[in-house]
């Protein structure tokens, strides 16, 4: 199963032992998953913890990322993700996540977003919230 996580599922994996926090590792953890990211994604993640020498947090961050296909910035996801945003009236970065999904072939994109989001209308995969597991 191709899954795309949002810098969310992330965070919450990382922070914390409340429900949707153990079901964020859970997720993480599971091996029987592929998962895709974005430069987007890291691009929300990565510098603060850079920034503040919260080393810890980074190496978790990194340790995700490490050997997972990564979807570049690029003019082409732009576009991709302006046709979303139009589509299904997207915030920004929500669109950038999704276009990047739909681009590598995910089966689904998880995300911490409560449902009924606009993000959960997309048809092009099946979107899932991390607090309806």
């Amino acid at each position: 199963m191709k899954t795309f996580l949002d810098s969310g599922v992330l965070l919450f994996a990382w922070l914390g032992n409340s429900p949707r926090s153990i079901e964020a590792k859970s997720i993480v953890a599971d091996e029987s998953r592929n998962f895709l990211t974005s430069d987007a994604v890291k691009l929300e993640l990565l510098p603060k913890p850079t920034f503040e020498k919260r080393r810890a947090e980074l190496e978790y961050y990194n340790d995700h990322f490490k050997g997972i296909a990564s979807e570049p910035l690029s003019k082409e996801l732009g576009v991709e993700a302006l046709t979303l945003a139009k589509k299904y009236d997207l915030a920004a970065m929500d669109a950038l996540h999704l276009a990047s999904a739909i681009r590598q072939g995910a089966d689904e994109f998880i995300t911490s977003e409560l449902p009924g989001k606009l993000m959960f209308r997309v048809k092009e995969l099946k979107v899932i919230s991390l607090h309806s597991l």
